[in-house]
């Protein structure tokens, strides 16, 4: 099970009090008052529309799944627009080539410490500026940064290539000693 996958059964775990693999409208409201949340009728009625997918009258763990990761979307669609909002200081609504190649470049520092070279900023750039009008809207950088679209497929290395890097880095440094 991964990160996420266990996550959601914690947390269907908490509301699914009987532990039978269903969440009842009665378990839901249980589970709100758990948090003291105090949910009006209709409001149980909602959370529950949206849960039971397949209107059976219960939510089994996969239902329960498919709304968490909606949930996961948008908190990280939420994130990216805070940060284009930050980088476009000027509120034009796009970021030219100089403010997307600081966004890289302090996200790439964070997580290993060094800068991209002009030619990836370059190749990034081309992938998430799918209009091709020379500047990244802000859906464009959405799409590219929340995950709702995989502009990078072409720019990315295959794992197969990787490794076969990595192989050889091995080799050279086994060599070496």
């Amino acid at each position: 099970m991964d990160e996420f996958e266990l996550k959601c059964r914690r947390v269907f775990d908490l509301f699914d009090l009987d532990k039978d693999g269903q969440i009842t409208k009665s378990e839901i409201k249980r589970g709100f008052n758990m948090f003291n949340m105090c949910p009006t009728e209709e409001e149980i009625q909602q959370t529950m529309k949206a849960l039971d997918l397949d209107e059976s009258g219960s939510v089994d763990f996969n239902e329960f799944k498919i709304l968490m990761r909606k949930v996961d979307q948008e908190e990280e669609r939420a994130k990216v627009v805070e940060a284009f909002k930050k980088v476009d200081r000027h509120r034009r609504g796009y970021l030219d080539k100089k403010q997307f190649t600081a966004v890289l470049n302090s996200a790439c520092k964070l997580e290993v410490g060094e800068k991209f070279s002009k030619e990836e900023i370059d190749m990034f750039f081309q992938a998430v500026d799918t209009d091709k009008n020379g500047r990244i809207e802000f859906e464009e950088f959405v799409k590219a940064f929340a995950g709702e679209e995989d502009v990078f497929e072409n720019v990315r290395t295959p794992e197969y290539e990787l490794k076969a890097s990595e192989a050889e880095s091995q080799q050279i440094t086994q060599t070496k000693e």
